[in-house]
């Protein structure tokens, strides 16, 4: 793909790639990435009559938004538009911003509940009722993205003793079904990639741009999340403020929870979750940097969304998306503050390593959630 010669990382013990080539290298090696992923993805979108399959249920918490197990529903239901039918439940009244979604709240006195088919239950956050009791489904598939085993076994003897059933397990990640011992079939996040790859096309076409002389803009770092202090690694503030006295602007969606440690100071922006699309938000950033505080990430759909957008991941190494970065090749796995700041300093110094290093990313994403990716994990749903 791109000529590159590896090197052992003199600070920290982190590894990194040198590529040999410019900009236009990688630019013709994306349009290659992209054209596969266009013509797969044709194929992909073409309509499949599944007739005589009952309705898949899809139950999660949509009261509050841009959660990701929320959004992998959507994308679920949009990936299945007119293969199968798909009804879209809340354990709570769903959050205005579904508005025109078609989600429905459920409602067990005025008998609003899944009652047959197949359920979906997507996490063990979903609280379930005496509801389940009435109901009569094919398959109930219980899916744990999110690491809290008392949880999960309460919600799998609950279904069975309301149901009969065996509740069918998909876990996130491979390191999710490792840390509880149990069978089940990994499932990656089902995601829609096409708003990402528009965006690394975009990117490639601003960097051909900048190549032809163009003064360069300022190096900006960034991350998206929801907008909880849980999400965002305790050394962050301290890290932001390092990078922002380097002249390196940083972005953070989901970040006003920080506003006591950061804000006023220049350079660093804090925008409520949601403030920008996703896409439109990552097409501002050259770095995406990712850490959580106390709760793991499953998988970590924004890493991976990132990725596809063709930004270099700077990510901790206590994550789901650790088992699809290699350091040095399509993004760098850290543990210190030190190895994070010395990260972000090297993609800033090194303009072709930071575009071959979102090139990979780009590749690996595709690879695990593209089109052919996605087709071999919803067989899993229209059976």
């Amino acid at each position: 793909m791109v000529d590159r010669i590896r090197r052992g990382g003199v600070e920290h013990g982190l590894d990194y790639v040198v590529p040999l080539s410019g900009v236009a290298r990688h630019a013709a090696a994306a349009n290659k990435v992209w054209g596969r992923a266009r013509i797969i993805s044709q194929i992909m979108n073409s309509p499949l009559s599944q007739s005589g399959l009952s309705t898949l249920h899809l139950l999660g918490q949509f009261g509050v938004l841009y959660t990701g197990a929320e959004r992998e529903l959507l994308d679920v239901q949009r990936l299945l538009a007119g293969r199968r039918g798909v009804q879209l439940w809340s354990d709570t009244a769903p959050h205005r911003g579904y508005a025109g979604r078609g989600v429905l709240a459920v409602q067990p006195f005025a008998h609003q509940f899944p009652k047959d088919g197949v359920l979906l239950i997507a996490g063990v956050h979903v609280r379930l009722g005496a509801w389940l009791k009435y109901t009569r489904f094919e398959r109930i598939i219980v899916l744990y993205n999110l690491a809290n085993h008392s949880r999960l076994f309460a919600m799998i003897e609950m279904v069975r003793e309301a149901t009969g059933l065996d509740p069918e397990l998909v876990f996130a990640s491979h390191m999710l079904q490792l840390s509880v011992s149990l069978p089940g079939q990994v499932v990656r996040s089902l995601m829609n990639l096409e708003p990402f790859v528009d965006v690394a096309r975009a990117r490639s076409a601003q960097a051909r741009l900048g190549a032809g002389g163009n003064a360069p803009r300022q190096f900006v770092v960034g991350r998206a999340s929801r907008d909880a202090l849980d999400k965002h690694h305790p050394d962050d503030p301290a890290l932001y403020r390092m990078l922002a006295s380097r002249g390196i602007q940083v972005r953070v969606m989901g970040g006003t929870c920080l506003a006591p440690a950061l804000d006023g100071i220049a350079g660093i922006e804090l925008l409520p979750a949601g403030a920008q699309p996703v896409p439109a938000f990552y097409a501002s950033l050259d770095v995406f940097l990712y850490r959580t505080g106390v709760s793991t990430e499953a998988y970590g759909r924004v890493v991976l969304e990132a990725m596809v957008s063709g930004l270099p991941v700077v990510a901790h190494r206590r994550g789901g998306y650790a088992e699809v970065i290699e350091t040095g090749k399509n993004g760098f796995l850290i543990d210190t503050q030190e190895q994070a700041y010395d990260a972000v300093l090297r993609l800033q110094a090194a303009p072709d390593l930071c575009a071959a290093t979102g090139l990979a990313a780009m590749e690996q994403a595709l690879e695990l959630h593209g089109p052919l990716a996605t087709e071999r994990e919803l067989a899993f749903l229209l059976r």
